[in-house]
């Protein structure tokens, strides 16, 4: 049976190895810290372009003079998608125009009744 006499016998680690053990150690520290903060970065990124892109989606809708506007009765069945489409330019997003018909007209929910009244913007 084989005893030891001291820690230094089990484990044997003189100070050079004590201190280059530390500073390897610190470093996987510091990477460490420094990967979590890129990755809370791009993170915040992201969600900082998705919300932009909705605010400017949002405020894509152009802006319309009293002057240019058509008005629409609606008919029985009739929705806001329905009616975008069919009077929007060729080649603006639905949702934009939809947009501009609620803003015209001060539309407080996106629904519409047979009768109302509604100017569309024209361009």
């Amino acid at each position: 049976m084989m005893r030891y006499s001291t820690y230094q016998s089990i484990f044997p680690m003189n100070l050079e190895n004590m201190q280059e053990t530390q500073k390897k150690g610190m470093k996987g520290f510091i990477q460490m810290i420094a990967n979590t903060l890129l990755l809370k970065l791009l993170i915040l990124v992201i969600v900082v372009w998705i919300a932009g892109a909705g605010v400017l989606t949002v405020f894509a809708a152009p802006s319309v003079s009293k002057l240019e506007v058509t008005k629409l009765t609606v008919q029985p069945g009739d929705t806001l998608w329905q009616i975008a489409v069919k009077h929007k330019p060729e080649r603006m997003d639905t949702r934009v125009y939809i947009e501009g018909i609620v803003r015209i007209n001060g539309l407080e929910d996106r629904g519409v009744q047979a009768g109302q009244v509604l100017k569309l913007p024209r361009f």
